[in-house]
């Protein structure tokens, strides 16, 4: 929840790229050194065709969403990162991120999905009860959206009420075992592994 104030200056020295999606820079992804993402693909994804998913999963006034972010921070690892916008492109229509100036997004090659919600039913609008959604944009159909929308789903189903534990392991090896909500971060000094509980 703190990624608008990245470590800087020999305490974490990560590197961030911008990938302008839209020739006014309207719309922007903000990448990190864990993603691996060819940028030049990404150019002009919002003009692809878009997909919608509703996952059922909604939260009221006030309800932290830093837990869904760490869910899908774990298993959309190395593909999630921020999506920045601007008034002109919310206004527009061109997007309808979650939050007026920003979304979370899910980058692969050459498509993108983002988190987006509306007032969930029986609401009178998103301030009293959001359902959480996911709009996708890709030339190969809806499998990116429709992943996003499964782990989102998975989480509100299974690990939303569990606690989360985080441990630095004593071996430097392990593995990830998303259907038991155990996630094995592999860091350049300790590993740290998540997990729901």
């Amino acid at each position: 929840m703190c990624g608008f104030v990245p470590l800087r200056n020999g305490i974490a020295d990560d590197p961030r790229r911008m990938i302008n999606l839209t020739a006014e820079d309207a719309v922007t992804l903000h990448l990190n050194q864990e993603h691996v993402i060819d940028s030049t693909a990404l150019v002009g994804v919002l003009d692809q065709p878009q997909t919608e998913a509703w996952t059922g999963v909604t939260f009221r006034s006030m309800e932290s969403l830093e837990w869904l972010f760490l869910w899908l921070a774990c298993t959309q690892a190395g593909h999630m990162c921020c999506m920045a916008t601007k008034p002109t492109a919310v206004d527009s229509g061109l997007v309808d991120p979650m939050f007026p100036a920003s979304a979370l997004a899910v980058a692969g090659e050459g498509e993108l999905a983002y988190l987006t919600w509306r007032a969930a039913n029986g609401a009178s609008d998103r301030r009293e009860c959001a359902e959480v959604g996911v709009i996708g944009h890709s030339s190969t159909g809806r499998a990116l959206t429709d992943r996003v929308a499964e782990a989102i789903q998975l989480w509100g189903e299974k690990y939303r009420q569990q606690s989360v534990r985080f441990e630095i392991p004593a071996h430097r090896r392990g593995s990830s075992d998303p259907g038991r909500g155990r996630f094995f971060l592999d860091r350049p000094h300790n590993p740290i592994t998540v997990i729901w509980q």
